[in-house]
């Protein structure tokens, strides 16, 4: 098989910045966004669910504390309906009682 010629490939040496400006048409203002407040944002419920479900490990060996209106749970995940969670304690919470999900390690 015969050699193939490199490709040019320029090399970048300043930073780049981009898509920091957000324009949206709808109510004509500009937004800078800052990766900073994005990491800080809280995620909702449903979408730290499933992101657990996405990922290529099994649900269970997750650690997570879901907070409700009433009480702290400190378990995995098994199964998620049209609107409940069952976690590995056997509990089945209302996805919409759900306030906050955390990661633990």
């Amino acid at each position: 098989m015969a050699k193939l010629p490199k490709i040019y490939q320029n090399k970048i040496e300043k930073e780049l910045h981009n898509n920091k400006k957000v324009y949206y048409s709808q109510n004509n203002e500009q937004k800078i966004v800052n990766e900073d407040s994005k990491e800080e944002e809280k995620r909702s419920a449903l979408e730290v669910i499933d992101e657990v479900f996405s990922l290529p490990t099994y649900s269970f060996n997750i650690p997570l504390s879901i907070y409700t209106k009433d009480k702290v749970y400190h378990t995995s995940l098994i199964a998620k309906s049209r609107g409940h969670i069952i976690t590995f304690d056997n509990d089945m919470i209302p996805i919409d009682e759900i306030t906050h999900i955390e990661k633990r390690q």
